[in-house]
């Protein structure tokens, strides 16, 4: 039975998920966010192996989506050093990282850094317990480790699968979450780095099987090098059903746009390329939404930022649009 407000659950990690909160934030809805527990990349890895803290890097991110703060300290939560020993840090992942060593506890902390950012939501990380991401490839090589499998290597044999070593239990809450949704939003991201690591802790396969929430699924505008090169929609839905189990996706939302020449040249320079649609779903029960999602805006890479980052992005107002339709 849905509630009075859709109670919408948005999955993954990175700067699409933060999107998607921020652009469903300005509707009536109640909104959670589940994130992943495996990064290990630029601050947030630093951070995760000098301190053994949670990584903070996606928790901050939607923190901040969530927040009903002045402008002034969601910027500051924002905030990336540039220079000296501190270099390419970002403050709130600092604050995060502090929160939990005096508090002793990771989910307690969060719980503080919720009351500090007047944050509307709640922001769950996937597990308790941070765990090491593995990726199998389909020549039987393994890596180990969220910023390895992100390298760029030319002709290095296509992903498979992935799993968590260890293996380690979802977090309750997110579980619980899951559970009560009235619609579950996979958001944007690297598939096999920051949404695939969500669904693999034990209890959420099982969670979205049993859940009668709508599934959602936001296909990525672009492909990513190493990850799913060459991948259509059909490709990174078929590969995203693998890490689900049994449950199907009941509604995809794929962009319709072109990216301007311009970008799409620079786009190919690296080796990516707009993701294409191709025609019907492998999947006859999923409902497809198609429909022009890129932001007006181009992203520039922040010197100081260790990690590349995309240069277009989805319009978070055209995006909860499409989401609130599929409800």
């Amino acid at each position: 039975m849905q509630h009075a407000k859709p109670n919408i659950i948005v999955i993954g990690g990175g700067t699409g998920t933060f999107t998607v909160l921020t652009g469903l934030k300005k509707h009536p809805v109640d909104l959670s966010a589940i994130v992943t527990m495996s990064d290990g990349g630029g601050s947030t890895g630093i951070l995760r192996d000098e301190l053994g803290v949670l990584p903070p890097g996606d928790l901050r991110q939607c923190l901040v989506a969530l927040s009903d703060a002045d402008q002034e300290l969601r910027d500051l939560f924002l905030y990336r050093f540039s220079n000296e020993s501190l270099s390419g840090h970002n403050f709130g992942n600092l604050f995060l990282s502090a929160l939990e060593k005096t508090v002793g506890d990771p989910l307690k902390a969060i719980d503080v850094a919720h009351r500090i950012l007047r944050v509307n939501g709640r922001v769950i990380p996937v597990s308790s317990i941070a765990s090491n991401l593995v990726a199998l490839l389909k020549d039987g090589t393994e890596i180990i480790g969220e910023h390895r499998i992100d390298e760029r290597i030319p002709e290095r044999s296509p992903i498979q699968t992935c799993q968590l070593r260890p293996s380690v239990p979802a977090n309750p809450e997110a579980v619980e979450a899951i559970k009560n949704a009235d619609a579950v939003v996979i958001a944007p991201g690297d598939l096999y780095t920051s949404i695939v690591p969500v669904l693999l802790p034990e209890g959420i396969a099982q969670a979205l099987a049993s859940t009668r929430a709508t599934i959602i699924y936001i296909v990525n505008l672009v492909t990513k090098p190493g990850q799913t090169d060459g991948y259509t929609a059909n490709d990174h839905l078929e590969a995203l059903q693998r890490h689900l189990g049994e449950r199907m996706i009941d509604v995809v939302i794929m962009n319709s746009a072109q990216a301007a020449p311009e970008l799409r040249q620079r786009y190919e320079a690296q080796g990516e390329e707009l993701v294409q649609w191709t025609g019907p779903l492998s999947s006859t029960r999923t409902r497809v939404i198609l429909a022009p999602l890129i932001a007006d805006d181009i992203q520039e890479h922040a010197p100081q930022d260790r990690l590349v980052r995309s240069l277009i992005r989805h319009d978070q107002d055209k995006l909860a649009h499409a989401i609130l339709m599929a409800l």
